[in-house]
């Protein structure tokens, strides 16, 4: 299994069992929330888009001296020879049984432990277990530790740094040191693939009950922040098709018959690969109604106004109420939209651009 150490899954005996080492703390936030409000749509809303969905899930921020050897490298964190990953039931159930007797790659991009480099400073660590997607980077695990600093009043630790760690040989996102300048823009950052901290390190850990985790508290953290540092004006006005045309699953096929519907009502189309981090929020932030397919973009709600609508074109049935929770969660009103067509494989699809009208006729936005 090319060495491959057994993974550790924060639980409450693993904490106990960590925090029962000298110097370490810990502290947690448990967090339920059903939505208030389904997901408008032209017939029955889909299941996951319905009060009926329940969210559940625990984060720890974790306090560590040197002695207790943890590390991130690679995008993960670990403790001595153990990845760490996030608790959840895929991961723990079915996904380690696979490793074992496939000798396969735990989730994310795992790579063998490397000595870390050892800086003198206490380090903030920000894992994503190397997954680059926009949506983890923002919400859990990414920025996490920063948020639950604030959330239990902590002071930073004196000089303390962000640290991330990237791949041996890729660097991290280009978005992510952007990213950082909106939500942090206090803190200095190291990059590295192997670091750790010789006198105190700070990390977050999640625990997930239920397959789509977000948390409220955490989205109203970075409502406020990205809305301190934007200053928006108070009215939002533009109206947005999100195009996913330069992206490999998920574009609507017939986007520009979507685009020429949409145009006589002020809609302007972006690709958000096109613009910076900054330039995304802000979009987000001055925009009163989006419309566009599923994907990572949509975790720029965060930059909304409370007036703002959003609309998803779903491809197909499945677990895509990611971005409906958030709205929820920050006060926006929410509809979607399932294909007409979908490639089961890329999950590119079809609208009816009349049925996008109709939605956006019935949910009084047009």
């Amino acid at each position: 299994m090319l060495g491959l150490a057994r993974p550790l899954f924060p639980s409450d005996q693993a904490l106990a069992a960590m925090s029962a080492q000298l110097g370490v703390q810990s502290w947690c936030l448990e967090e339920t929330f059903q939505p208030r409000r389904v997901s408008k749509s032209l017939s029955e809303p889909l299941t996951f888009l319905t009060p009926q969905l329940k969210i559940s899930g625990r984060q720890w921020l974790i306090q560590a001296p040197a002695a207790i050897e943890v590390s991130l490298q690679s995008g993960l964190l670990r403790l001595g020879g153990r990845c760490f990953y996030e608790a959840n039931r895929a991961n723990k159930n079915s996904m380690v049984r696979r490793w074992r007797s496939a000798g396969s790659l735990p989730p994310g991009w795992w790579h063998r432990p490397r000595v870390p480099l050892r800086h003198p400073q206490p380090l903030l660590l920000l894992s994503t277990h190397n997954n680059p997607n926009y949506f983890h980077w923002l919400t859990q695990p990414g920025l996490a530790p920063l948020f639950l600093q604030e959330h239990f009043g902590l002071k930073p630790l004196p000089g303390a740094t962000l640290a991330l760690s990237h791949r041996p040989r890729r660097s991290l996102p280009s978005y992510v040191p952007s990213l950082l300048k909106v939500f942090s823009p206090e803190i200095p950052v190291i990059q590295g693939v192997a670091l750790t901290s010789e006198s105190l390190c700070r990390f977050a850990l999640q625990e997930h009950g239920s397959d789509v985790v977000v948390s409220p508290r955490q989205l109203h953290w970075l409502h406020r922040r990205c809305r301190d540092q934007l200053q928006p004006s108070l009215k939002p006005w533009r109206r947005i098709l999100i195009s996913r045309q330069r992206s490999t699953c998920r574009r609507c096929l017939n986007e520009d018959q979507l685009l020429a519907a949409l145009a006589p009502y002020g809609f302007e189309r972006h690709c958000l690969e096109d613009c910076s981090v900054t330039e995304q929020l802000r979009l987000f932030a001055e925009s009163v109604l989006l419309v566009g397919a599923h994907g990572a973009g949509f975790s720029n709600l965060v930059a909304c106004a409370p007036q703002a609508s959003v609309v998803e074109l779903i491809p197909r049935p499945g677990s895509f109420s990611h971005y409906y929770v958030m709205a929820d969660v920050l006060g926006l009103s929410h509809g979607h939209l399932l294909a007409s067509r979908c490639d089961l494989e890329t999950n590119d699809f079809t609208i009816d651009p009349a049925d996008l009208i109709a939605l956006l006729r019935e949910m009084e936005l047009l």
